[in-house]
C-alpha cells in the first residue's frame, strides 16, 4: 500500500504515525483553524495568500502558526514530491493542543495533509450547478475555524435536492456558501459581499483579475431578492475555481444556462492558473 506522507508537529512522517491526544482542545472544544490549498502540476497555487490567511485565522483564536512562510513552502514542496500526485489538495490544521483542564490552550498541534486533488465533473462547469439557501451566519468569519457543524448536518438535505452547495443567508442578506464565496453578475458588474464572511483566496484573486479585465466590482451587502433577479451567479473556491450557478432553491437564474460573463471569467482564471 502506498504511504501517505504528512507533516506533524515538526516532523515529516506518515499518516499512520500521527497521534493526537484525546485531550487536544481541537477535539474536545473544536478550538482550531485550518486552511485548504491546491497544487497544480506539483506547484502550490497562491501559497502566500493561503499562508497569510492561516496566520490571520490563528490570530483570531490567539494561536500562532509555528513555522515561517519560507519553511511552510519548503515542507509542502517536499510533501508534494514524496506523495507524487500531479495535482494535490493541501490541508493545514492548527489547534489549541493538549489542554491541562480541557479549556486552557496548550502546546499547539500543527499538521499538514496531502491528498490527491479530485476535479469536479466538467458538466458542472459546462451546464452550471444548483444551490440551496440556509438561514445561518458563520461564527467568527474572519477565521477559517474547524467548526462546520451547520454545513455538515445539512448535507443530507443538499444531496436530496441535488445541490452543489449551501448558501448562507441571514436576515434577508446573502453572505457566503458553506465552502465557497458567491458573486452576482449583471452586465459587467460583479457584486459580492465583504462583511460577515470568510474572504476566500480565490474570491480575492477573481476580484483582482476581473478588475484588470474591464469588470466593475461592488463589494457590499446583497439582499436575498437580488440573488434571484441577477443575470448570472457564480461561486469561487480553492477546490472549485469558478462554478456557474443556474438554479437557486429550484428557481432559475437568468435563462438557466451558464452566462457569457461567467464563462469569460472562467477562461481568465483558467489562463492565470495555466501561466502561474
Amino acid at each position: 500500500m502506498k504511504k501517505n506522507w504528512c507533516y506533524f508537529n515538526g516532523k515529516i512522517t506518515t499518516i499512520d504515525k500521527i497521534k493526537i491526544s484525546p485531550y487536544d482542545i481541537g477535539l474536545l472544544r473544536g478550538y482550531g483553524v485550518f486552511d485548504v490549498m491546491v497544487a497544480f502540476n506539483q506547484n502550490p497555487f497562491i501559497l502566500e495568500a493561503h499562508y497569510k490567511r492561516l496566520q490571520n485565522s490563528a490570530k483570531e483564536l490567539k494561536l500562532k502558526v509555528p513555522i515561517s512562510q519560507k519553511d511552510y513552502r519548503k515542507i509542502i514542496e517536499k510533501l508534494i514530491q514524496k506523495n507524487g500526485y500531479k495535482d494535490s489538495t493541501i490541508r493545514t490544521i492548527l489547534t489549541g493542543g493538549k489542554s491541562p483542564d480541557a479549556f486552557s490552550i496548550g502546546n499547539p498541534t500543527f499538521f499538514i495533509l496531502i491528498e490527491k486533488f479530485h476535479h469536479y465533473p466538467e458538466a458542472i462547469y459546462q451546464k452550471g450547478a444548483k444551490v440551496i439557501t440556509l438561514e445561518f451566519e458563520r461564527y467568527r468569519p474572519k477565521a477559517k475555524i474547524t467548526n462546520y457543524v451547520e454545513a455538515i448536518r445539512n448535507q443530507d438535505i443538499k444531496k436530496k435536492q441535488k445541490a452543489l452547495e449551501i448558501v448562507f443567508v441571514k436576515e434577508g442578506k446573502v453572505l457566503e456558501a458553506s465552502t465557497s464565496n458567491i458573486f452576482l453578475c449583471n452586465n459587467r458588474t460583479l457584486i459580492t459581499t465583504k462583511e460577515r464572511i470568510l474572504l476566500g483566496t480565490t474570491r480575492n484573486l477573481v476580484i483582482e483579475l476581473a478588475e484588470k479585465n474591464g469588470f466593475k466590482v461592488e463589494q457590499r451587502e446583497i439582499k436575498e431578492a437580488e440573488l434571484l433577479k441577477s443575470q448570472e451567479v457564480f461561486l469561487t473556491a480553492t477546490n472549485k475555481n469558478i462554478v456557474p450557478i443556474v438554479n437557486v432553491d429550484g428557481k432559475k437564474i437568468g435563462n438557466g444556462k451558464v452566462g457569457e460573463k461567467t464563462q469569460e471569467l472562467m477562461n481568465i482564471l483558467a489562463q492565470f492558473i495555466k501561466n502561474y
